[in-house]
């Protein structure tokens, strides 16, 4: 079932250092967009490159949801040098650093914004208590070899949640054209046992307001799936992007009383189209 939701959505963001599309990171994919450094019509003037645009995605309500949502997509992403970043257009608005640049490997800091989980949004939520919105913390590394891209994240949750979470994720990039890019990869999310309990578990509180079984799931991984992107530029400062991921959940997070029974389902989609204009400063 797909509802449109009036919520301004932000999905997604390219994280400078790990560009290949990025999926269901309670409530968010791993998209992430081909380096604009590289990308056909890339505006490389300035020190400052900036992307702004609009568009559509569909996403589960929650992450195990059974029920999709649709939102709009506003993008929008700065790069400074092509070291520092700033960037909502894939997965997680992040703001990061490569600090290492340099024979196909990059890395540095990371910061990560996980979007909130409403207990009003889904009435298999109802009792479970709301989730805020949640910072991120971490590293990234990235390393390049001909066609191939490959990518790990590891962040520290503070606020919505104290948990820790990483990535894995590998890609085969395409250029068929002079204006045609395309990436497509396999997907791993993870998560320590704090993330997994305070997402996919239910404690004996919220086991009495919702009539659920107590529920204590381990950490590990949390779902493995399929990613794929495309852009193509219209112009040399005008491009049109698409995304689909497919994930499916794992382990702890797949046993959730928020899933299974026919409340939730453990295959999770995501996929946005968007137009965005880019200029350098």
């Amino acid at each position: 079932m797909i509802r449109r939701t009036r919520r301004l959505g932000l999905a997604g963001i390219a994280m400078a250092a790990a560009l290949a599309p990025m999926a269901v990171r309670a409530q968010a994919p791993s998209v992430a967009a081909p380096d604009t450094t590289t990308e056909p019509g890339a505006v490389r003037q300035g020190n400052f490159r900036v992307s702004l645009g609009a568009g559509f995605a569909v996403r589960p309500d929650y992450t195990g949801s059974r029920s999709l949502v649709g939102m709009p997509l506003p993008l929008l992403d700065v790069r400074w040098r092509d070291t520092v970043f700033l960037s909502t257009a894939g997965g997680l608005p992040s703001l990061g650093a490569n600090l290492i640049n340099t024979d196909g490997w990059r890395a540095g800091p990371v910061l990560r914004l996980r979007f909130p989980r409403d207990q009003k949004t889904n009435a298999v939520l109802r009792g479970m208590g709301n989730i805020g919105w949640t910072p991120e913390i971490g590293a990234f590394v990235e390393y390049r070899v001909g066609l191939v891209r490959l990518g790990a994240e590891l962040r520290h949750g503070v606020g919505g949640h104290a948990g820790l979470v990483g990535e894995v994720r590998a890609d085969l990039v395409l250029r068929p054209t002079d204006r045609l890019v395309l990436s497509v990869g396999p997907r791993l999310n993870l998560g320590n046992d704090s993330f997994t309990r305070r997402y996919f578990g239910v404690d004996q509180q919220q086991a009495a307001r919702t009539g659920y079984a107590p529920y204590r799931p381990d950490g590990g991984l949390t779902s493995a799936g399929v990613a794929a992107f495309a852009r193509y530029a219209l112009t040399n400062s005008l491009s049109v992007s698409g995304i689909v991921e497919f994930n499916r959940l794992q382990g702890g997070a797949a046993g959730s009383p928020l899933v299974r029974g026919g409340r939730g389902n453990p295959n999770q989609v995501f996929a946005g189209l968007s137009l965005s204009y880019s200029f350098g400063l």
